[in-house]
């Protein structure tokens, strides 16, 4: 805890464009947007560089696209039905222009979406050099809206947050979103949000996590990373 204003501390990892100061820990939240830099990252270094021949692997980034994809759409699903909502009914006409920001840059991200989930699933049939031109182009374009979506959001959202929801609320929302997600997205996706985490940041982070989510990812790390080695190959080594 912060010794002048009893707030949490807030986590700021690698690449979080702000991390406002407040009574609620979006720690999962930071955690999560982490997670979408990272690997959108890393599917922008390994799509130019996997042979088109290596079917194995581009079956496993088709893989872990649709991993990917589900998290992040669980993530901007529950935001756009259960967090905006609640804020709008509490702000003022200028943050309730941030929230509509919000929703609308979404549904700007979810056509990009599309089209590399397209183009991983045309790569995994039946590879192409054109193909694969075209999906590294949209994940190019992919990483550079949801990279400016992730800074809106943490700039100027997460101060929205700070300012008009309660402990209470905030737990209320995450409990929301952990009903949702079940047990079985969890497992599969809780080892990717621990991936590539610095080892004082994954401390911070661990030391914050329910103890049913420090199970599941342990239980879910191995498969986890069978699949993301596999993956990540032409890059990992």
């Amino acid at each position: 805890m912060t010794a002048t204003t009893g707030h949490p501390t807030q986590l700021l990892l690698p690449g979080q464009a702000a991390a406002p100061d407040g009574p609620i820990d979006p720690f999962m939240m930071y955690v999560l947007h982490h997670t979408f830099r990272r690997d959108l990252a890393d599917f922008a270094a390994s799509v130019p560089v996997t042979p088109i021949d290596d079917a194995g692997t581009w079956r496993a980034l088709a893989d872990r696209w649709t991993m990917f994809a589900e998290a992040l759409h669980h993530h901007h699903s529950g935001e756009d039905a259960e967090l905006w909502p609640l804020l709008l009914a509490r702000c003022d006409e200028d943050e309730k222009r941030v929230l509509d920001a919000m929703e609308a840059e979404h549904h700007r991200i979810d056509p990009l979406l599309a089209e590399c989930q397209a183009g991983f699933t045309s790569m995994a049939s039946s590879a192409d050099t054109g193909t694969r031109t075209t999906l590294a182009d949209a994940l190019v374009r992919a990483r550079q809206i949801l990279g400016e979506h992730l800074a809106h959001e943490e700039t100027d959202a997460i101060a929205i947050v700070q300012r008009h929801m309660t402990t209470a609320d905030w737990d209320a929302f995450e409990e929301k979103m952990g009903k949702q997600a079940g047990l079985r997205h969890t497992l599969r996706v809780g080892p990717m949000m621990a991936k590539g985490l610095l080892p004082d940041d994954r401390e911070r982070v661990f030391t914050r996590l329910p103890g049913i989510l420090k199970v599941l990812v342990t239980l879910g790390g191995p498969s986890f990373r069978r699949l993301d080695g596999r993956a990540f190959y032409y890059i990992a080594s």
